[in-house]
């Protein structure tokens, strides 16, 4: 399918038995279109992001309008949502403190009006909460009444986590994107570090990973790189001089059956199906 062309409703037969999940990123929104119960169903459509959060809502919702498809009436509607700003914390604190001001502490610039997604891990008894703005928050609730919200880092904390196995080997995982990456550093039953970062360069790329494992034994260095494969293959030989594994992550063999563009999407998104 090209860029031009639009997803209309004559693309699916039955959306009630289709996902419909979306990511809005920083610099583009991604949708995807899924049937788990049939093989090559996948539908993706990207449109780019720019400007501010006005600008950008105003993009979403123009993209929206005109594709019909994504106003069918599907079995589920997620998206997840690409955020510099978030915060991971302990679930008594979660629960003990108002979350927008929670947030405000942490970062003065947060816009007290904004709506918190509060995605709450519960293998470490911690909480991401994301704020998201009321204006892009009412549009997607509005527009989709059924929708689920999360930070983009909750599908991949949770895929993470499921491949781990039992015991307090700490694992690192990185999801890598053109210009940033997240990187969770687990082990089955411990979180200790969940964050996201922008960088130009992929040397840059390689410092965070290699910052944020620094103080992980040399017999638990394992890393594990997803995400774009062409930043992948350029930036795992960097670690490999300072680290002595470092592999990429086995794309889930249960998203091959879903079509061929399956492995060029965004990897949280598609590995969101698997997570809930």
């Amino acid at each position: 399918m090209t860029a031009s062309t639009p997803l209309t409703k004559e693309l699916v037969r039955e959306p009630a038995y289709c996902r419909l999940d979306l990511r809005i990123g920083v610099t583009a929104l991604d949708v995807m279109i899924y049937n788990p119960l049939e093989d090559n169903s996948l539908l993706m459509k990207r449109c780019n992001l720019s400007g501010d959060d006005a600008d950008r809502l105003k993009q979403i919702e123009t993209f929206i309008y005109d594709n019909p498809l994504l106003l069918s009436d599907f079995k589920t509607i997620t998206a997840i949502i690409e955020s510099r700003s978030f915060m991971t914390v302990p679930d008594s604190i979660a629960d003990a403190c108002d979350h927008i001001a929670l947030l405000c502490e942490a970062d003065s610039d947060t816009d007290r009006r904004a709506s918190v997604i509060d995605d709450r891990i519960e293998a470490f008894g911690a909480s991401i909460l994301t704020p998201l703005p009321a204006a892009t928050a009412n549009f997607l609730r509005r527009t989709f009444p059924n929708i689920r919200l999360h930070n983009a880092l909750y599908p991949f904390t949770r895929y993470c986590h499921s491949n781990l196995s039992k015991g307090n080997t700490v694992k690192t995982f990185v999801n890598l994107r053109a210009r940033s990456l997240d990187i969770a550093v687990m082990s089955s039953n411990s979180l200790v570090l969940l964050n996201r970062f922008e960088y130009r360069d992929i040397n840059d790329a390689a410092f965070y990973i290699l910052s944020c494992t620094e103080d992980i034994a040399d017999d638990r260095e394992e890393i594990l790189i997803g995400g774009e494969r062409e930043q992948r293959d350029a930036l795992m030989p960097m670690l490999r001089k300072f680290r002595p594994y470092v592999m990429p992550m086995i794309f889930p063999s249960a998203m091959f059956k879903a079509g061929a563009d399956a492995m060029k999407s965004p990897f949280d998104l598609i590995i969101l199906p698997l997570c809930e």
